[in-house]
């Protein structure tokens, strides 16, 4: 029998974070489960084996409490589930596993760097002959009037280091345009891409340089996360999606959204990292999570799935604590076996 695989999550208290946990659920006897997050009110506290409160990652005490505990927790992989860990961790990377003999799952510094950033985005995807959103920065005036003409619009400003549709403004005019170049910011005007062909979510998991698996999955929004999913089982975008992976030199998950324009898919943002929708992977027929863990723990090369066609609609799941366990928690920062009550839906037989 297998050994168990001590797993340590970071951002419990995140989407990301909830919907890596989730993945782990399956397989759950494989895995001793170790959750970290800065708030002791994070749901994915209760999800694990062992729950620790850690710094915010911007602190400077973030990364030595994080070495403590890969230390004393002997933990052979972790997952990151905040965008916000990603660079230092990225940083540190080869430090961290050759110190404690640990996997750390996260790219390279400039992989990192480019996802994060739109404009960077944009600039990759054009310098290297990829279908790209046209951009420029809203800082360069002349450029962007230049870009865009007036029959362009409606137009996007975003920031360059937004997520989940944050900050971003659609711009329907140039008086409306006008405002935005005129304020000091960080933001980057792009062409909207166009809506009618719906838009996707891949996830694409790249081991050793080489892209294994690609699931591409048609999308709904709501708040800019995905609240509803279709399966999508055209093989049309893999190659494409396969090569932008591996050019931009990924190493592990990474999410690509994109639009369709004339046909031909237009990445708008990377996420170098599990995403959102790993759990909707999962349910699909690919479990890209445990994937990894396979590939980096067990040695396991070889992917085998199945992607079955359906709908996913989402809800909200809840848990229950008592008071007791939570404010013991809240005061030790620390907690093992934690123990909570699912109340999720049960649909009716009719």
């Amino acid at each position: 029998m297998n050994s168990v695989i001590r797993v340590m999550v970071t951002g419990a208290g995140a989407l990301l974070g909830q919907g890596i946990l989730r993945c782990l659920q399956p397989n759950r006897e494989e895995y001793y489960i170790v959750t970290a997050d800065p708030d002791y009110r994070s749901a994915g506290h209760w999800l694990g084996d062992k729950a620790v409160i850690i710094p915010m990652a911007k602190s400077t005490d973030y990364l030595p409490k994080l070495e403590e505990l890969l230390l004393h927790e002997k933990i052979d992989i972790l997952l990151i589930g905040t965008d916000v860990e990603l660079p230092i961790l990225s940083q540190n990377q080869h430090h961290l596993e050759k110190k404690y003999n640990v996997k750390i799952v996260v790219s390279g510094e400039r992989v990192i760097e480019v996802a994060n950033d739109k404009w960077l985005t944009a600039k990759f995807l054009k310098e290297n002959d990829f279908p790209f959103p046209y951009s420029v920065m809203a800082s360069n005036k002349e450029e962007v009037l230049q870009t865009f003409g007036d029959d362009s619009y409606p137009l996007f400003s975003k920031p360059i280091d937004g997520a989940r549709s944050k900050g971003i403004r659609t711009i329907l005019n140039r008086v409306e345009l006008n405002e935005v170049l005129e304020q000091p910011s960080n933001l980057v005007i792009q062409e909207f891409l166009p809506e009618q062909d719906g838009e996707f979510t891949a996830g694409c998991l790249v081991l050793n340089g080489v892209c294994k698996a690609i699931v591409v999955l048609k999308r709904d929004l709501r708040d800019g996360n995905t609240y509803r999913a279709y399966s999508y089982t055209d093989k049309t975008f893999d190659h494409f999606l396969s090569s932008v992976a591996v050019k931009l030199g990924v190493e592990g998950p990474v999410n690509f959204q994109f639009r369709l324009r004339k046909k031909e898919p237009v990445i708008f943002e990377i996420n170098a990292r599990f995403s959102g929708t790993t759990p909707l992977r999962m349910m699909f027929g690919f479990n890209e999570v445990k994937a990894t863990i396979d590939f980096y723990k067990r040695k396991l090369d070889t992917l085998s799935y199945q992607i079955q066609e359906g709908v996913i609609l989402r809800t909200w799941s809840d848990i229950l604590i008592s008071k007791n366990d939570f404010d013991d928690f809240k005061a030790s920062g620390g907690m093992i076996d934690p123990q909570s009550h699912e109340f999720s839906f049960k649909i009716r037989n009719v």
